[in-house]
């Protein structure tokens, strides 16, 4: 099969980039579930932009650098900025309904580390509302070809330079090639690496993966972030929104205090890794498994029309929350590390891009501002159109030999619990609290994983085993990057190097096949 652009996944940064290069190139996107199935569908707060007239761009920009901890870009935190009014703009004009005032202009919330109300949002179900829409315009667009329940095994490549894509057609079980002039990463987030997540199914990082094993540099990614407030025991796992504190929610420890104004002048709008550490903290010293949100302050007719959605799923659960507390504890729900890329989404490979929460432009620092990344994903994805657009005319559609994998049906019941013995180590010793001790044993675990995939691969490979496979290679990143980073900066908390040291680590650090490999094996 061949086209002149594939994009791999269907988030909010898959699709903008297809839409965009649909004015001048043929697109296939693929996604390995559903289309709507992606980290933006169940993305509730929304996205950062400027509209308030007590806002500005310079100020938003202030508070992406203070959430990254010292390590933010300052000029693609000013790139996104600028561009977030009119990623806005224009998915109001695909169809996306965002509240509103009785004037007309945006409602304005505010999340952690913002200094403004700047997050545009619809109800709370922000990111339901952009997957409908903008899948939607894909599908009617005419120079778009979608293909679900298509999974990437690989990249085609040869000499640094990328081809397109081996794919498995999931439900006829059969793997081909398909050849593009420029290939687009937009995979999305790697949560499913964790054992608690906020994350879907799908979240298990394959972009990330594919593109290491063909050499393709990636930067940060010892930075997961890890969302505070996941609903205890929800099944399946349900965020609760950063946008509740914003209004007013209070964290309070199992004995019904409140905690986080002993740990940060913010409080409960502390940056995210704080909350969630300082949580953690008070669940052992209070030996409980969760703590709990108190929006019983708010008037209920205002929870259930701002919240109607997390009002419903509390109900669920037995929970009125303009009466009850909500259970809560921090789940993995962020990479703010991934594919390094430039400000225009293009890789260390040529006719390779990456785009949304598999990339990293250096926006997110350490810790990534909330409702940066959908923003950060519609302005990256124009941005990269527009370079492509100028390029794809002189790029030939080139084929070269490629080795299609041998499809097994077989190790799924080994793979799942190797799966669920993986995700358990990585939650306890990768987690929110790292340490070089903790690391080494993940290592040493992770090692003995990898020695019994890689016997189940040689029978061939399928869904279960390439996505455990590719959960083992994201994580293997993870871990030689924190080993690597002897301090504590943002998401990145070490007990051995608590404390933050700029003379030497206010820098990125990168990861190439290579580099993994002699730090794995030694």
């Amino acid at each position: 099969m061949d086209t002149d652009i594939v994009i791999l996944g269907s988030g909010v940064s898959g699709i903008q980039s297809a839409l965009k290069c649909s004015a001048f190139a043929d697109v296939v996107i693929l996604t390995k579930d559903k289309m709507t199935e992606s980290n933006t569908f169940y993305a509730q707060g929304g996205l950062a932009a400027v509209f308030g007239k007590d806002d500005s761009k310079e100020q938003h920009v202030l508070d992406t650098l203070r959430a990254g901890d010292g390590i933010s870009n300052k000029k693609i935190a000013s790139i996104i900025a600028n561009g977030s009014p009119y990623a806005v703009m224009e998915l109001s004009k695909i169809g996306v309904n965002f509240n509103k005032n009785n004037d007309g202009k945006f409602k304005l919330s505010r999340e952690a580390v913002h200094s403004r109300a700047r997050i545009v949002h619809s109800s709370d179900m922000t990111g339901r509302e952009i997957e409908m829409s903008i899948s939607k315009a894909a599908r009617n667009n005419k120079r778009i070809k979608i293909m679900e329940h298509h999974m990437v095994l690989d990249l085609i490549t040869k000499n640094n330079k990328c081809f397109g894509c081996i794919v498995l057609d999931l439900q006829n079980k059969r793997i081909f090639p398909i050849f593009a002039r420029k290939t687009v990463i937009a995979t999305g987030g790697i949560g499913q690496v964790y054992k608690i997540t906020t994350n879907p199914a799908v979240a298990t990082g394959d972009g990330i993966a594919i593109a290491l094993r063909q050499d393709v540099i990636l930067e940060d990614m010892e930075f997961m972030q890890f969302h505070p407030t996941m609903m205890h025991n929800s099944n399946p796992s349900f965020l609760i929104s950063e946008t509740l504190r914003g209004e007013g929610g209070l964290l309070k420890n199992s004995s019904g205090k409140t905690y986080m104004g002993k740990y940060h002048r913010d409080g409960e709008l502390a940056p995210r890794d704080v909350v969630s550490r300082f949580s953690v903290i008070e669940m052992k010293k209070t030996r409980s498994k969760n703590v709990y949100l108190d929006m019983t302050n708010l008037d209920s007719s205002y929870l259930k029309k701002r919240f109607p959605n997390i009002y419903n799923e509390c109900l669920r659960y037995g929970i009125d929350m303009s009466k009850d507390s909500i259970p809560v504890s921090p789940a993995a729900h962020y990479i703010c590390g991934g594919i390094k890329t430039d400000s225009y989404g293009k890789t260390s490979m040529e006719n390779l891009y990456a785009v949304g929460e598999c990339a990293c432009t250096q926006l997110h620092g350490a810790d990534r501002l909330a409702s940066n990344s959908m923003t950060e994903g519609l302005v990256i994805a124009s941005r990269m159109s527009k370079i492509i657009r100028n390029r794809i005319k002189k790029a030939k559609l080139e084929k070269v030999e490629v080795v299609i994998p041998i499809l097994s049906a077989a190790g799924n019941g080994r793979i799942s619990a190797l799966r669920a013995s993986f995700r358990n180590i990585m939650w306890e010793d990768v987690g929110i609290i790292k340490s070089r001790k903790s690391l080494m044993r993940a290592m040493k675990k992770m090692m003995r994983i990898e020695e019994k995939i890689e016997k189940i691969k040689k029978d061939g490979t399928n869904k279960d085993v390439q996505e455990l496979d590719n959960m083992i290679t994201v994580a293997k990143t993870i871990i030689v990057a924190s080993l690597r980073r002897k301090e504590s900066r943002g998401t990145h908390f070490m007990e051995d190097y608590p404390e933050r040291h700029d003379s030497i680590w206010r820098v990125h650090l990168t990861i190439d096949k290579r580099y993994l490999e002699s730090k794995w094996k030694n």
